[in-house]
């Protein structure tokens, strides 16, 4: 039996060293493969895919010119990239650096103490790259699509960053603050929800209705709605010790809240944890609620809950004391199908992106990167070192960390190049803070690019940036041509009269009374000789 071997792979979106991913490794066992080979009679063949199928001409041009210099990272100038579909209109838009200012405006006194200031320039950005989709999406921007032109739709924004930072959440804030339909984030923490910290406090207070803190929780959560000036007068006149003696002392006062209360008490002893929160989402429309003020998104959260609920009953006896402490100490973290997000903005990391596409592309994230090198055992030339401060390391160590500062350049080579290939018409590059010195940022390396290619100076509404442009970009979108609408069929003339008027019932009562007299069989017969008589009609 003839035995063959088939082996795929792209150095270039080898990302993943944080899972043991070596690129050198591919090229170790090509050559192994390849000697192995040699002398059957069957030598290995190599072959490269130049064509790509997803991104236009402009985009593969500023990719190959990023990466001309980039051998080391695995990039090899003969193997340039070639658009398949040559004729696609394509840009590439590069964003003027926001940068950092002299001073923070601190935020207001009341605010929580994590709060941002307000010109710091990941805000200033975020609420730049909400607005500018905002304005797109209002002026009916096209995007090719098919052969023609199509008005652009929530859908085709794609936004990536490196990390979930500040900047990740802010972008998602801003959108929600514009009116702009977001699938959320990529990745989220079960316990971390904060519809599921509101169905957890509810669950604390009726496992334990002398926590103060958790009923106070969920009724200033969208369960409840109640306002801060609400809970300030029920627990500062009040007279009992426990925060819900009071509430109950009021029960004229707050009837509704006093009914879910009371039916969630009765039932606590006698429902499983899913049952009871299935309770609280359905039968007092909990789940209405949340995503009512949360959005959709936190949709997900939800069923997470539930799935844990269900979990949880599955491995240890049903306990809605153990279900909160089983919550709290199990850090549950779910990713979330961003491909499937529907006709909404996503925002996620460039690692989560890998295998996907989108016809907008947006990458914010292109400052001044984050080099620290956190492992303390490093390779060095004669075996394992381990990592210590700058001002007592030997030569060994300090080669050995030079060479892991090296290793993570290439691999943020790769994984910008794996950021600019996910665009299929449009990419947009923007940066925020500081550059450094180095001139080794995205934002450099894709600036340097996409004027080798031939970018030109273009006005935007952030201020003068770059535009490198290839075909010609309608502004209005394609209508639909003649021959589709003449490949309608014409409706009968039947269709196009009303209805004949409605029989007189006295009439009809007569007919009635005039077939009656027949019988059923002389019916029948009737019937049967007047299909024949139409029968004999049609064939003739």
């Amino acid at each position: 039996t003839r035995r063959t071997i088939f082996v795929v792979g792209d150095k270039k979106q080898s990302i993943y060293s944080f899972q043991g991913a070596d690129p050198r490794e591919f090229d170790r066992m090509q050559r192994d493969f390849g000697a192995r080979l040699e002398n059957t009679g069957t030598p290995l063949q190599s072959r490269v895919l130049a064509y790509s199928f997803r991104s236009s001409r402009a985009i593969l041009t500023a990719v190959d010119c990023c990466f001309e210099q980039s051998e080391d990272s695995g990039f090899t100038p003969e193997e340039g990239h070639k658009a398949f579909f040559e004729s696609l209109p394509g840009r590439v838009d590069l964003w003027p650096l926001i940068e950092k200012p002299e001073s923070e405006e601190p935020p207001a006194w009341h605010m929580p103490v994590d709060v941002q200031a307000t010109n710091h320039p990941a805000i200033i950005l975020a609420r730049q790259v909400a607005a500018e989709m905002r304005a797109m999406l209002d002026r009916g921007e096209t995007i090719p699509d098919r052969g023609g032109f199509r008005r652009l739709r929530p859908g085709d924004f794609l936004i990536l960053v490196r990390r979930r930072s500040t900047l990740f959440h802010e972008i998602i804030r801003e959108c929600k603050a514009q009116g702009l339909p977001i699938a959320g984030a990529d990745r989220l923490k079960v316990g971390a929800e904060l519809a599921v910290r509101d169905l957890a406090a509810l669950l604390s207070f009726l496992s334990t209705p002398e926590d103060d803190l958790s009923l106070a929780t969920a009724l200033k959560s969208p369960l409840f709605g109640w306002s801060e000036a609400q809970l300030y007068d029920l627990a500062h006149h009040r007279s009992q010790r426990y925060l819900w003696q009071a509430l109950r002392d009021r029960r004229a006062e707050f009837p509704t809240v006093l009914e879910v209360i009371d039916d969630l008490l009765d039932h606590v002893d006698y429902l499983r944890p899913y049952e009871l929160i299935e309770r609280i989402l359905t039968r007092h429309d909990g789940r209405r609620k949340l995503l009512a003020r949360l959005g959709a998104e936190a949709e997900d959260g939800i069923d997470a809950l539930l799935s844990q609920a269900m979990a949880y009953e599955q491995r240890a006896v049903d306990s809605l004391t153990g279900f909160l402490v089983w919550m709290e100490t199990d850090d549950l973290e779910i990713k979330r199908q961003m491909d499937s997000a529907g006709d909404r903005i996503r925002v996620m990391t460039v690692h989560g992106a890998k295998g996907l596409e989108a016809p907008i592309v947006i990458l914010p994230d292109c400052a001044q990167p984050r080099t620290d090198i956190r492992d303390q055992l490093l390779d060095g030339e004669t075996g394992t070192v381990w990592k210590t401060g700058a001002e007592a390391q030997p030569r060994v160590q300090a080669e050995a960390l030079q060479a892991a500062k090296d290793a993570d350049a290439r691999e943020r080579d790769r994984l910008l190049y794996v950021a600019l290939t996910r665009a299929e018409k449009w990419l947009i590059v923007a940066a925020h803070g500081d550059l450094g010195s180095g001139g080794n940022t995205w934002y450099e390396k894709v600036a340097r690019g996409i004027q080798t290619a031939g970018a030109t100076a273009h006005g935007f509404s952030q201020g003068p940036g770059l535009r490198l442009q290839h075909g010609v970009w309608a502004e209005t979108e394609t209508q639909p041509s003649d021959a589709q609408t003449r490949n309608i069929p014409p409706l009968a003339p039947v269709f196009q009269h009303p209805a004949p008027p409605a029989p007189d019932p006295e009439t009809q009562t007569r007919a009635h009374s005039l077939v009656a007299p027949i019988g059923d069989t002389g019916l029948r017969t009737a019937l049967e000789a007047l299909g024949r008589n139409v029968l004999s009609k049609t064939k003739r």
